[in-house]
C-alpha cells in the first residue's frame, strides 16, 4: 500500500485547484450532516440505548420512578465522549435535539480531520481525500458505536495537528498539548485513544525515515516522541477495576480476547464498510474505492504520501491482528477497518496536472453526492420505521415497568431494522424500566436497582432469536410465560404480531399490526 512515496510529503504549495478551494472542502464539510437533517433522531442501531442512559444520568436525581429502578455513579473511565457532550448540550437546546446535534457532529468533525490530514501531509488536499467523505457513516457510525466514532473523529484532527507540528519542528508545543490532547481521546474512548497512537507512531515513524533516519533512530525517536500520549496509562493503572478486566466497548461481556483470525468474519467487515439498506448498492460502492487503490499502486504517475499511507497501513495491521471481542468489548477489529480504508484514501497523491486528476475530482464529487443522498434517502426512511414503532410510548404509563421483548434474526441481515434498543426512548419520555440497558462494569456507570426483575434486567435479555440462534438473549415463550409478574407492569414486544404473547394475564393496549404493547393485570 505504501510501497510508492510522495517525494513532496509535508511541502506546501500555494497553487490550489477548483476542489481545494475554501468554499468547496466547506460544502463536502456541510454535506457530511445532511443525512442527518431529516430524521428527528438519528436512526442508528445502539443510539435509543446511549440516550436512556444519558437521560438517566441527567434525571435521576429528580425522577423518583428513575431513582427507583437505576443508579447512576459518577466516575472517569475511558467511554464518556457523548456521555458527557450530549448533557452539556442539553442544557441549551433540550435533550432530544442535543443527542441529534452531537451525532450530527460526529460526521462532520470526520470529514474536518480527514481533509485536514490530507493538507497536512501533502501540503493540498488531492480530489482522492473526497473519495472517504463517504465512509464518515461506515458501519460503526451506523452501528450506533458514538462514543467511539467521536473518539475516532477527534483523532483524525489530532492526527492533522500532529504532523503539523511535527514538520514544523515544534516538539516541545506537541509533547505537552498532546499529553492533554491524549487524556481528551481517552475519556471519550479509549479504542480511539489507542488507535490515534498507533497513528501518530506510524506518521512519526514515516517523518523519521524520511528525514534518513536509520531503523534504530527512527524508532527509538519515535517512542520519545510518543511517550506523552502514554498519560491515561497511570489512570489505567491506577484503577483496579480496570487491571481487573474491564474496558470500553459495546455489547459483549467478558474478560478476555477471543474469535482471533476469523478470516470469514474479517471479510465480512471489509465488504460492510458502506453496509446500510441495499446491500448490492452498499458492495458496488466499493468498487471505485478498489479500483483507485490499485491504480495508484501501479501506476508510476501515482503515490502515497508516507505520513498519512503509514497510518493506514498500520491501522490494516491492526485489523488483521486484533479479535472480534476483546477486554469486554465487541467488533474490535470491525471498528478500525473504515479508518484503514479513509487514511489509504488520504494518503493517494495522484499527478497534480494531469487531466486525468481533475476528472478524479468530478467522478469523486459524484460519488460523494450519490452515497451522501442514499444514505439520507435510507435515514429518512429508517426514522419513519422507528417513529411508526415508537409511537407505542404515548400508550406506557410514566414510571412503569416495561419488559421489551424484539425479534432478531439469525446473522445479522444486511439490512438491520435497527429496533434493537428503541425502548430506551422509553426511558427518556416516560422515566420508566426496561431491560434493554448496558451493565457492564467499567464500560458504563449504570447499575439496575430493580433486582425484582431477574433475569430480564439489562442487554441482551430484549434480544429473541430464532430456536436454531438462540445462543444468547431471551426466549419469547419463556419470557412470556416465566417473566416476573410483580416486577413489571408492561411487556412491549416487536416484531411479533398482536396476540403471540399468550398469557391469561396479559391485555393489549396499542398495537400497530407488527408490534404490541401489553398490560399486566393484576
Amino acid at each position: 500500500m505504501v510501497g510508492t512515496i510522495n517525494a513532496n510529503d509535508g511541502v506546501i504549495d500555494s497553487s490550489a485547484h477548483w476542489w481545494e478551494r475554501r468554499w468547496v472542502l466547506a460544502a463536502l464539510v456541510v454535506a457530511a450532516a445532511v443525512p442527518l437533517a431529516w430524521p428527528s433522531l438519528p436512526p442508528l442501531s445502539d443510539l435509543p440505548g446511549h440516550m436512556g442512559r444519558w437521560h438517566i444520568a441527567m434525571a435521576l436525581r429528580d425522577s423518583p420512578d428513575l431513582a427507583r429502578y437505576y443508579a447512576f455513579h459518577w466516575a472517569l473511565i475511558p467511554n464518556l465522549g457523548m456521555d458527557l457532550l450530549v448533557p452539556a448540550l442539553a442544557r441549551v437546546v433540550g435533550f432530544e435535539a442535543a443527542t441529534k446535534l452531537a451525532v450530527m457532529a460526529i460526521p462532520v468533525l470526520t470529514v474536518i480531520g480527514l481533509l485536514w490530514a490530507a493538507r497536512e501531509a501533502h501540503g493540498r488536499v488531492p480530489p482522492t481525500a473526497i473519495l472517504a467523505v463517504p465512509l464518515a457513516y461506515a458501519w460503526p457510525f451506523q452501528f450506533g458505536f458514538v462514543n467511539f466514532t467521536l473518539s475516532q473523529a477527534l483523532a483524525f484532527c489530532a492526527l492533522a495537528l500532529w504532523i503539523r507540528w511535527g514538520r514544523e519542528g515544534r516538539f516541545a508545543v506537541r509533547a505537552v498539548a498532546f499529553f492533554a490532547i491524549a487524556f481528551v481521546l481517552w475519556v471519550s474512548h479509549s479504542f480511539g485513544w489507542g488507535m490515534f497512537g498507533l497513528m501518530a507512531a506510524a506518521a512519526e515513524l514515516a517523518r523519521m525515515r524520511a528525514a534518513g533516519r536509520g531503523w534504530g533512530a527512527a524508532l527509538g525517536t519515535t517512542m520519545l516522541q510518543c511517550l506523552p500520549l502514554a498519560g491515561p496509562v497511570i489512570i489505567m493503572a491506577a484503577q483496579a477495576g480496570y487491571a481487573a478486566g474491564a474496558g470500553p466497548g459495546a455489547g459483549a461481556g467478558g474478560l478476555g480476547a477471543s474469535d482471533w483470525f476469523n478470516v470469514p468474519i474479517k471479510a465480512l467487515w471489509l465488504l460492510s464498510l458502506f453496509r446500510d439498506r441495499w446491500q448490492a448498492f452498499d458492495l458496488l460502492s466499493l468498487v471505485p474505492l478498489v479500483l483507485l487503490l490499485y491504480v495508484a499502486v501501479r501506476s508510476p504517475d501515482w503515490g502515497f504520501s508516507r505520513l498519512i499511507g503509514w497510518p493506514a497501513a498500520a491501522c490494516l495491521a491492526a485489523f488483521v491482528i486484533l479479535p472480534r471481542l476483546l477486554m469486554g468489548g465487541a467488533y474490535v477489529d470491525m471498528r478500525i477497518a473504515p479508518a484503514a480504508m479513509m487514511l489509504a484514501l488520504v494518503a493517494i497523491a495522484p499527478p497534480i496536472a494531469a487531466r486525468a486528476t481533475r476528472t478524479t475530482a468530478l467522478l469523486a464529487l459524484l460519488f460523494v453526492a450519490v452515497r451522501l443522498g442514499s444514505t439520507t434517502l435510507s435515514f429518512a426512511e429508517r426514522s419513519a420505521e422507528q417513529q411508526r414503532e415508537i409511537a407505542a410510548i404515548a400508550a406506557i404509563p410514566r414510571g412503569a415497568a416495561v419488559l421489551s421483548l424484539i425479534a432478531r434474526p439469525c446473522g445479522n441481515a444486511w439490512t438491520d431494522l435497527r429496533r434493537d434498543h428503541l425502548p430506551g426512548l422509553a426511558i427518556v419520555r416516560r422515566d420508566v424500566f426496561t431491560n434493554d440497558q448496558w451493565v457492564i462494569a467499567g464500560q458504563q456507570l449504570l447499575s439496575i436497582r430493580h433486582q425484582v426483575a431477574a433475569p430480564y434486567l439489562a442487554d441482551p435479555s430484549q434480544s429473541v432469536y430464532p430456536a436454531q440462534c438462540s445462543d444468547i438473549g431471551s426466549n419469547f415463550n419463556a419470557a412470556i410465560a416465566g417473566f416476573p409478574r410483580a416486577a413489571f407492569t408492561h411487556v412491549w414486544t416487536i416484531g411479533f404480531p398482536p396476540g403471540a404473547a399468550q398469557a391469561a394475564d396479559l391485555r393489549v393496549v396499542w398495537t400497530n399490526g407488527s408490534s404490541t404493547l401489553y398490560r399486566v393485570v393484576r
